[in-house]
């Protein structure tokens, strides 16, 4: 990064919309929104601010205080800078590309130019918020919260007084505003100080290698393009969804004489005086219960709390409310969201959607609530907010005249994790397009793989998915009674030994991990490596660097001596990105270590398959689903461009399947 020519930015605004909820793009699309004030501090030098017209007081004595430049100086500034950085740049990216046109900006921002310290800051497992991760570094500067609490009372509409009520008629057509001349040079004042707490923090910070800056941005134009919402239909979902819920919590008032089956005290209460105990109602644990014996009514009673506490329809909400103008959703991402670098989702929260079902019945689903037949949805699709969950995929539509082609990695983790422990048996089953449940479950039970039963696979399934990374009995038995399958102590014992057995290699890479770890915490500056990788302490960071070269980062690592069962070991603690202590091991870090190889391809492949013409706009895990226009392309070519290999992992045996449609499914 060329720090002499780095300008640092922030935007104040204010709107009628709520960020939170509706998320940059639309915030900055929204009528209502206005830039208050845009600070720039070019590096190691004084910030200065610029005002847009409304809010100029120069006759108010507080302007003194504020460097202000005008339209000209803005545009200059923007123009001479090598590298424009903000913390959070999506919102600064979208305040200049969706607001400042109506000031007279029309020029976008070069994309090429755009960093992020907050992206910095999450890289190295320190908080994205600004407060917090200045606090974390330990950083000189900090944010003014005397002025945040301003800002905060600036930036949303007020009720308007009584009188003001009476004096305008049409009072409910504007916005009432909180904000003297004086409030507004303090907001400055604010605002002038958070440029300084970027810059500071950013300098504090390790720059994005050039590759994980390349992979930032293709986040920022990703989350640009957005995806198409099928408006229609989620309104008719939510409208259906509100009216079904009045109907059913005023049938639970007759039932359970409770006002709401959200009241979880007083529904506990009477599932105990109707003989049923309970410690949770959670949607697992109310699933649990609705398949013992119960009294018609607490059945009934508890499947209106089932179908009233479905998460699944609450995104409806942010279907609606974060449009754009366009009908497409934006922003839906979030770059390095966990420590593996792995994405994350919000507002739709792409990465926890229930399964769609076939098509067929989606389609005729979504009819029946179009034309708000609520009698054929509870006969014919499982209820309706079941099947309003079944259908929110489906509210995710390309653009007219376009299709979806989606491709998805196969077993992903369980083929990263054999490459990385060199585990050639396992490897060998991927290689020969065998099913390694099925594998798994013919040594747990000692029949031929032909032979595998569906409840068998299930527990070949969880040996695969779990036992990788160093999952115990207990946990192992309660993950296959989460597929259906009971299995007894000793049974569960059994596997996870016989497994542990059959897997020497994937078992050193567990122990070896973690002696690494230990010895790179005792000994700051040396390297220690096993097999593709490498652990340094660096400061106040374990760094372990995966294959690719990328590094995970775990804040404050230290060795606590414990006793368990008597017997004396070492455990190794990490402060997370929320300042809350992590325990590691080695079945974790060979965890962490696969989920970033898999990340690290997937990135890989959504560069492969965007410089064939497949413009990405979703990536849900290990799927990517491409917009393209209707004929051109096909998912063997999308699942044959994912698979290529980058030069770093060399032998890794990928698979991707995949699909075209009109309509996000899984």
């Amino acid at each position: 990064m060329n720090i002499k020519n780095k300008l640092s930015i922030d935007f104040e605004t204010r709107s009628a919309a709520d960020l939170a909820t509706c998320g940059a793009a639309a915030y900055a699309e929204h009528p209502s929104t206005e830039v208050v004030c845009l600070a720039l501090k070019k590096h190691g030098q004084k910030p200065a601010i610029w005002f847009s017209p409304g809010f100029r007081f120069p006759e108010c004595p507080d302007w003194a205080a504020l460097s202000t430049i005008d339209d000209n100086a803005l545009r200059q500034m923007i123009a001479e800078a090598d590298v424009i950085e903000a913390h959070n740049m999506e919102f600064e990216f979208n305040i200049w590309k969706n607001t400042m046109p109506r000031y007279g900006f029309t020029i976008m921002l070069p994309l090429a130019k755009l960093h992020c310290s907050a992206a910095k800051a999450a890289s190295c497992g320190f908080p994205r918020n600004l407060e917090n991760a200045c606090i974390a570094v330990g950083v000189a500067q900090r944010k003014d919260t005397e002025g945040a609490a301003l800002m905060k009372k600036l930036c949303a509409p007020r009720k308007p007084t009584q009188d003001e009520q009476k004096a305008d008629p049409d009072w409910r057509k504007h916005y009432f505003w909180n904000g003297t001349p004086e409030d507004f040079a303090r907001e400055g004042l604010y605002c002038m100080q958070d440029v300084r707490a970027e810059e500071a923090l950013s300098d504090a910070l390790p720059d994005l290698s050039p590759v994980e800056h390349r992979i930032w941005l293709k986040s920022l134009i990703i989350n640009d393009r957005g995806v198409g919402i099928d408006s229609r239909s989620v309104e008719a979902l939510k409208v259906c969804t509100d009216v079904e819920r009045e109907i059913l919590v005023d049938e639970f008032k007759e039932i359970a004489k409770i006002d709401s089956p959200t009241k979880i005290k007083e529904l506990t209460e009477y599932l105990k005086e109707n003989g049923v105990e309970t410690n949770s109602l959670s949607e697992d644990a109310v699933s649990e219960l609705l398949n013992s014996d119960l009294d018609p009514k607490v059945r009934r009673a508890l499947e209106i709390r089932l179908a009233c506490s479905k998460s699944s329809t609450a995104k409806l909400t942010p279907m609606i409310e974060a449009r754009n103008r366009d009908g497409r959703v934006r922003g839906s991402f979030l770059y390095y969201g966990t420590v593996t670098g792995r994405w994350s989702s919000h507002r739709l929260q792409l990465h926890n959607m229930p399964r769609s079902g076939a098509a067929e019945d989606v389609d005729a689903c979504l009819a029946a609530f179009n034309r708000g037949d609520l009698e054929l949805i509870r006969r014919d699709h499982k209820g309706v907010m079941a099947a309003a969950a079944s259908c929110l995929r489906a509210m995710i539509i390309p653009a007219p005249g376009k299709d979806f082609v989606c491709a998805d990695f196969s077993s992903i983790e369980g083929r990263v994790l054999a490459w990385l422990a060199g585990e050639e048996t396992a490897l060998d089953v991927y290689r020969g397009g065998r099913d390694p449940y099925k594998v798994n479950a013919a040594q747990i039970y000692g029949v031929d793989y032909d032979a595998v039963s569906k409840d068998q696979r299930k527990v070949g399934k969880v040996a695969e998915l779990e036992l990788g990374f160093q999952c115990g009995v207990d946990k192992y038995q309660q993950k296959c009674a989460e597929f259906g399958v009971e299995l007894t102590h000793e049974q569960a014992d059994m596997i996870v030994r016989q497994w542990r057995s059959a897997r020497p290699m994937t078992t050193s890479l567990w122990y070896e991990l973690d002696k690494c770890a230990k010895n790179a915490i005792r000994n700051p500056g040396g390297v220690f490596t096993y097999k593709r990788v490498a652990f340094r302490r660096d400061g106040w960071l374990l760094q372990m660097r995966i294959p690719s070269g990328r590094t995970l980062c775990y804040r404050s690592p230290e060795i606590v001596p414990v006793e368990i069962n008597g017997r004396q070991r070492e455990e190794i603690w990490y402060l997370n990105n929320k300042g809350n202590r992590d325990k590691l091991y080695g079945g974790k870090l060979t965890e962490n270590l696969t989920q970033a190889v898999a990340r690290d391809l997937l990135a890989n492949a959504i560069f492969n398959v965007e410089a064939h013409g497949y413009p990405v706009v979703l990536h849900v895990h290990d799927e990517l689903v491409a917009e393209v226009p209707e004929g051109f392309g096909s998912v063997e070519e999308l699942c044959e461009l994912m698979c290529r290999l980058p030069p770093w992992a060399d032998g890794l045996p990928l698979k991707a399947e995949g699909w075209r449609g009109k309509r996000y499914r899984k």
